[in-house]
């Protein structure tokens, strides 16, 4: 690796500066070449791009630069995603399955066997009908999760939705990954998620905040990619945001490319103890009478209900900022001193999604909800809080006009059984099980079918080694996909999918600006015997008789055209189909007054007109409808309880010393993108990358570029060593989202050779109120690697015809 690349992984610089690719053909030869190129405009999760074809080949990809104010290197990996040699290039059926052995236990150890596509969807009906005698639709499982694959309408888990709904349905996802526990809980609060919610524009941030703080909010790094189709507007923004004197705050064991960007001060918290810190600025505030107690009187719900808590007369602890420090490793004084200065300035707060993957991830929010009540700037231009200032740009101003939907999944559903996010293992694992789930509670079917589309659970689920237990247990596992994702490496029958670039489909700009519709143009014809997931989803319901009522007797660009015909470019502009479709983009004006917004501003000028969506009008400090739940692990009231795994815990500790965090990838969505060449940038050695302070570097022996192996109780893995400084001591970090590599996949919890760290991650819930995940609730620790073999995550698996 070269200097200049380590530096970079360094320094923490995660992919906002271009990284450029040059030519080679200049003058004559190039005009040339140029007349033998089309260029055809489409979108994705990293921007809106001209992909240039040539030959029917891709040759390059290029932004659309009038769309997209700051492209990032990540749409240059676009590229390669049709002829990557990863991909699923026929239907194929494992081998002992096909024979009609079928031996759970033999998944992901086994070669595949290429069949034709009427033999794979015959064999996947068929396990359906099969599964459906035994148990009936409470047995098939439709595992599709979110709608990150695609940004257009034919997201792969809707179109699987859609059938699984014309059969009767099937057991499904509630709630998410990203925001799991706050998604439960902050309707409750405040009457709105808050983590999708328009933010406070930024003209209003960069007029009015003094004093910004970043809890764990990384927004140069997360806003590169989006749900639906990014613009990066965001980052001129943020250069308006220095301008402007904001003074920002980092409160996050790791020194971010946020707060670098921004010049933050550090406060090295403690990872899991976020909520103590809170409380003691809660605590300081109102006993040095500097809190805003008429905001609270006036516009909040049970902070007499919560106080004896806060004082501790509930439990017998007082909250104050001393009891805090030990629990933080933050100096009494710093927290005092960092409340002084929120409640004398006028200071949003940026919140993040990762506090909340964390045991007890509820508590979260909710703090940062109360604190900001008690400084009392809740609806004030640039004051309050936010949890979507990082997320597809947050911030910027709304056009309020409507772009263009999804397909609709549908009704049908008769199953009604929706089962959190994270609990996918517990589900195939314990049938029978009860669960807890926002105050009622769930009976786990016996589950012997499992779909998966667009999407890789080994991948987003924590404890890998467990889903794979789990995984060899069903009767029958399929997947849909491009490519040889881990999960598709542990199927019985692998469907093959095209990509984004060989399809037609349709995406709306932004999911706050919404200001732009986007004509996604197929690029280049499916390759090898890949078909779309409308096509697939709607040959295997026409095996139910289901065909019509699936495709409504419409084609893909007949169901585009009618999602267009709904938008304001088609109503209100009057723009013709024909026309949008060949321009490739319509673009919507965004009104002066979406600049003036501010999150909760009506609600704090009137709260009788405007009261929130709450049990009581206001935000619920204390809730009785939570209280009710009588819950161990979830109160009535912010409240603080100890991780099962931190740093505090000094049983632990001695076996496991380090904290490991999980953040955002720097050159993915999750797992998408790893097969690709942008992972040469930031791989150490073929695998992912751990980043560990220079003191606990030489605590634990290990060097820079060096591979080590990284373990707990649930597994290990290798990853490469980056030594930076812009890491707390006792936390070390490695991104999610790479792909999964058993060394010896013959055996109970092989090493993962690629670095997937959620072989380390545990599937404990945050708890019984929105059993999410706590990914981030994780002590490890490290060694030297020894023997080390070859990094296979990114090739196919052996293919007996093909």
């Amino acid at each position: 690796m070269n200097n200049s690349r380590r530096d970079f992984l360094k320094k923490g610089a995660l992919g906002t500066t271009a990284i450029a690719l040059s030519g080679g053909v200049s003058g004559a030869a190039a005009n040339i070449m140029e007349s033998r190129t089309t260029k055809i405009p489409s979108a994705s999760h990293f921007g809106a791009f001209h992909a240039h074809v040539r030959d029917g080949k891709i040759v390059d990809i290029t932004s659309q630069l009038d769309s997209d104010a700051n492209p990032t290197v990540l749409v240059k990996s676009l590229a390669d995603r049709t002829t990557n040699n990863s991909r699923v290039k026929y239907p194929c059926v494992r081998k002992s399955y096909l024979e009609g052995k079928g031996k759970g236990e033999l998944r992901g150890k086994e070669e595949f066997v290429r069949v034709s596509w009427d033999k794979a969807l015959d064999l996947v009906a068929n396990s359906i009908k099969k599964a459906q005698e035994k148990g009936g639709n409470k047995a098939l499982y439709n595992a599709s999760y979110g709608g990150w694959s695609h940004p257009g309408a034919f997201k792969p888990n809707t179109m699987a939705g859609r059938f699984f709904n014309q059969i009767g349905g099937a057991v499904r996802t509630s709630g998410e990954y990203s925001n799991g526990a706050a998604g439960q809980v902050n309707p409750t609060l405040v009457g709105d998620m808050e983590v999708y919610s328009v933010q406070t524009a930024h003209e209003q941030i960069i007029a009015n905040t003094k004093v910004m703080i970043l809890w764990g909010c990384d927004m140069y790094k997360t806003q590169r990619v989006g749900y639906s189709v990014p613009n990066h507007r965001c980052y001129d923004a943020y250069e308006e945001y220095k301008k402007a004197g904001i003074k920002f705050i980092s409160i996050d064991p790791i020194y971010t490319v946020s707060a670098s960007e921004f010049k933050a001060d550090w406060i090295k918290i403690r990872p899991g103890s976020d909520v103590a810190l809170m409380l003691a600025m809660m605590n300081y505030l109102y006993k040095s009478k500097k809190y805003d107690k008429a905001f609270i009187e006036k516009y909040t719900y049970g902070f007499d209900k919560f106080l004896p808590y806060l004082l501790g007369k509930e439990d017998g602890i007082e909250k104050t900022p001393k009891w805090a420090s030990k629990i933080t490793e933050i100096p009494e004084e710093t927290i005092k001193q960092l409340a002084d200065t929120m409640v004398s300035n006028r200071t949003f707060i940026a919140g993040n999604w990762s506090l909340q993957r964390a045991h007890h991830g509820e508590q979260v929010d909710w703090s940062i909800i109360t604190l900001a009540s008690m400084l009392g700037q809740v609806g004030l231009p640039g004051g309050g809080f936010g949890f979507s200032m990082h997320y597809e740009g947050g911030g910027d101003a709304n056009s309020g006009k409507a772009t263009v939907g999804g397909m609709s999944q549908g009704g049908g559903d008769k199953v009604n059984i929706a089962i959190p996010a994270s609990r996918m293992s517990d589900l195939i694992l314990k049938p029978g099980h009860t669960v807890t789930y926002k105050g009622s509670k769930i009976v786990y079917p016996k589950v012997e079918f499992m779909l998966s589309a667009g999407g890789s659970p080994i991948g987003h689920q924590p404890d890998v080694n467990e889903l794979i237990e789990a995984m060899r247990t069903l009767d029958t596992l399929v997947v849909v996909e491009p490519w040889w994702t881990p999960s598709a490496k542990m199927a019985d029958i692998v469907l093959p999918a095209t990509t984004t670039l060989e399809r037609d489909d349709v995406a709306g700009g932004m999911s706050y600006s919404n200001d732009r519709i986007y004509a996604m143009k197929k690029i280049v014809e499916p390759v090898f015997e890949s078909k779309d997931d409308y096509e697939i989803f709607a040959l295997l319901a026409k095996r139910f008789g289901k065909e019509k009522k699936f495709t409504r007797g419409r084609t893909p660009l007949e169901w585009i055209e009618r999602l267009y015909k709904r938008s304001y470019a088609k109503k209100e502009m009057g723009i013709s189909f024909e026309e949008f479709w060949k321009q490739g983009v319509v673009k919507y004006e965004i009104p002066a007054s979406a600049r003036k917004f501010v999150r909760h501003e009506d609600f704090r000028k009137d709260p009788i007109a405007n009261p929130l969506k709450t049990e009581t009008g206001k935000i619920q400090i204390y809730s009785d409808k939570f209280a009710k739940f009588n819950y161990k692990d979830f109160k009535g009231h912010p409240t603080w309880f100890e991780p099962a795994e931190w740093l505090g815990n000094k049983k632990l500790v001695a076996k496991y010393p380090l904290h490991l965090v999980s953040p955002h990838p720097t050159y993915r969505i999750h797992s998408q993108l790893d097969n690709t060449w942008v992972q040469n940038v930031h791989k150490v050695q073929g695998r992912e990358p751990i980043r560990i302070s220079p003191n606990d570097a030489k605590k634990f022996g290990v060097k820079d570029g060096e591979i080590v192996e990284v373990y707990n109780d649930r597994g290990s893995l290798l990853a490469g060593v980056v030594v930076t400084d812009t890491i707390r001591d006792g936390v070390v970090a490695i991104e999610e989202g790479a792909w999964y590599s058993p060394e010896e996949s013959s055996k109970t919890k092989s090493r993962c050779n690629s670095g997937q760290v959620n072989v380390l991650t545990s599937s404990r819930p945050t708890s019984q109120m929105a059993q999410a995940t706590t990914a981030n609730t994780v002590l490890v620790s490290i060694r030297k690697a020894g023997t080390i073999k070859p990094n296979l995550a990114y090739q196919p698996p052996k293919i007996i015809g093909a």
